[in-house]
């Protein structure tokens, strides 16, 4: 296709000029496993049809069409898909989820899914990718994954262009996407009352304190407000310590929603081994100190507990990337682990000791090198010999159905088989629009960990869903609903909560411009309102009040003195003087 052909086709669709092709010409492929669904080529020239016989939620990709990239792209190009295609059979609405990936394996993708709704007529629905890497010419493909739901598509082409990274993504036009939902999102649903009915339960206790004056004696009969200030359960999110002692407006508005809102927090990158190279000169190693003192001693004297993230990371973190001496990887890992355990001290209250020990398809994973196969062991060992202080194993995509799940569950029953006691599971939860697990499977999920593991946290959570906040709003609502009713669970972390300073910018509950979106006002309502204790009470004649609400930090009014104390499901009765 000549160059003013692509434009001419693109601007049908309400493309901007300057795009050049890059599809190639390779054919149209589709494929599907026997068990979900089966490919057949339609008229000529009219391309190919799948019929999803059994659906599969979790695998979308166990059927799919692929379209070639002839090209080389760019990191940070804009490609611009046209896909031609309508639904036949009974269904109103099909979907495909069009996602840039290389065309052979290990498939590693290039940015994340997009949803595009196929209706009964023939259209030309366009998708717009940012390519989050450079792909050499020939490696790329634009795939149509379409196992999630029984439908039967036929697909008659893919035209492909690409654009400058300089390109506006804004003067891309969209197809509509598909209205989307989850099971157990119905305001009336079962699940949800069991789970409030739970939370009530088991979260909350029968608390008291006694209140004593001058040389201990008990303050009888006297009015105590008591607000709840800050959880004992762990509700909070990803940091960024430079943003601790920060005096832009910015910085200012960012903790205050950490000190009105959360009980625990991560240094989202600045315990990672990458931060502490020792390629690092003095002052670069100096600022970092610094920061990181200032930011614990920020959150220690408001009560805010620091989660340990992460000690080794599996797949090759970004500064090992040129190393290829194993023995320099084994010397450079041990060497941080230990400079950073003795740096933090006892700073945290758990540590991740591994992060993604199963990882993402393609990863270049550091146990599978000589000399590297039980690097991961050796770091867990010399942690233990330096700390008594809780090990989480971190993973992603434990909720939905596959490798990442049962993987990650046979990897911490070895570990525990071998005598690496993992006290916890960090389950980090990023979800996509293209799977919503319904709150019934998180739970299930969840049980079955509960027989390896004492303690589970949700380390890192986050949702993508495009032109939907609604749905992300109530998606969000659910998933801390159930999790918080969960007895497993000890913490509830959010991966950043404002545009401003978020590995998605999309998925961040405030805007750059700090207006709260409707994911951020289900963090208030339920975090700020509905899970709060506040009661007005009067001592009794030993100067002691009792009420049943949520553990956690209490600031205690009474004869106009402002005080705090901490009181725990653990330890529920205290005494202030």
């Amino acid at each position: 296709m000549t160059g003013l052909m692509a434009q001419g086709w693109a601007a049908a669709v309400g493309m901007p000029d300057g795009g050049s092709d890059i599809r190639g010409s390779v054919p149209l492929n589709a494929s599907a496993s026997g068990e979900v669904g089966k490919v057949e080529s339609v008229e000529p020239g009219k391309g190919k049809r799948i019929t999803i016989i059994q659906a599969s939620p979790s695998k979308p990709f166990s059927a799919q069409f692929s379209a070639p990239v002839g090209g080389a792209i760019e990191k940070g190009e804009r490609v611009f898909a046209v896909i031609k295609a309508r639904l036949v059979g009974a269904e109103d609405v099909g979907e495909v989820l069009a996602k840039l990936q290389l065309s052979d394996p290990p498939y590693a993708s290039f940015g994340d899914n997009i949803g595009v709704g196929i209706h009964r007529e023939w259209m030309e629905l366009p998708v717009t990718f940012v390519a989050t890497e450079s792909i050499p010419e020939g490696k790329a493909a634009v795939v149509l994954l379409c196992g999630h739901r029984n439908q039967s598509i036929e697909v008659e082409s893919v035209r492909l262009l690409k654009y400058p990274a300089s390109m506006d993504l804004a003067g891309f036009p969209k197809a509509k996407p598909v209205k989307r939902t989850y099971e157990g999102r119905e305001a009336d649903a079962p699940w949800r009352k069991a789970a409030l009915e739970r939370i009530e339960q088991h979260r909350k206790a029968d608390l008291a304190l006694t209140l004593t004056g001058e040389g201990g004696k008990p303050m009888a009969n006297a009015e105590v407000k008591l607000r709840l200030r800050r959880h004992e359960f762990g509700f909070g999110s990803a940091i960024v310590a430079d943003r601790m002692g920060s005096d832009a407006p910015d910085d200012k508005r960012y903790r205050k929603v950490i000190d009105d809102l959360f009980s625990i927090v991560v240094f989202e990158n600045d315990l990672k081994d990458g931060n502490w190279s020792p390629e690092f000169d003095d002052a670069r190693r100096t600022k970092r100190n610094e920061g990181l003192n200032e930011a614990f001693d920020w959150l220690a004297e408001r009560n805010i507990g620091v989660r340990g993230h992460y000690l080794m990371q599996v797949p090759t973190p970004y500064n090992l990337i040129d190393v290829k001496d194993n023995a320099v990887i084994r010397e450079r890992t041990m060497a941080s682990v230990t400079e950073r355990l003795e740096f933090v001290k006892d700073r945290v209250v758990e540590w991740d000791v591994i992060n993604h020990p199963i990882a993402w398809v393609g990863a270049d994973m550091l146990n599978v090198r000589p000399g590297l196969e039980q690097l991961d062991r050796d770091v867990f060992k010399l942690s233990r010999s330096k700390t008594k202080l809780p090990f989480f194993v971190n993973e992603d995509q434990v909720f939905r159905p596959g490798p990442q799940c049962d993987d990650t569950y046979a990897y911490i029953k070895s570990l525990n088989e071998a005598g690496f006691k993992v006290d916890g599971l960090g389950n980090q939860a990023h979800f996509h629009e293209s799977y919503l697990p319904s709150p019934e499977h998180l739970l299930a999920i969840t049980d079955k960990f509960a027989e390896i593991v004492s303690k589970q946290s949700i380390t890192e959570y986050d949702v993508v869903i495009n032109d939907d906040e609604e749905l992300a709003a109530d998606f969000t609502r659910d998933v801390l609903i159930a999790i918080f009713s969960h007895p497993a669970y000890t913490s509830f972390l959010w991966w950043g909560f404002w545009e401003g300073t978020h590995w998605k910018p999309e998925a961040a509950s405030w805007a750059k411009d700090w207006t709260i979106r409707e994911r951020g006002k289900v963090m208030e309502e339920w975090i700020g309102k509905r899970w709060r204790t506040e009661v007005t009470l009067t001592t009794d004649d030993e100067g002691k009040v009792n009420w049943r609400g949520f553990p956690g930090w209490y600031d205690v009014e009474v004869g106009g003195e402002m005080k705090t104390v901490n009181i725990t499901k653990a330890d529920p009765s205290a005494v202030l003087d």
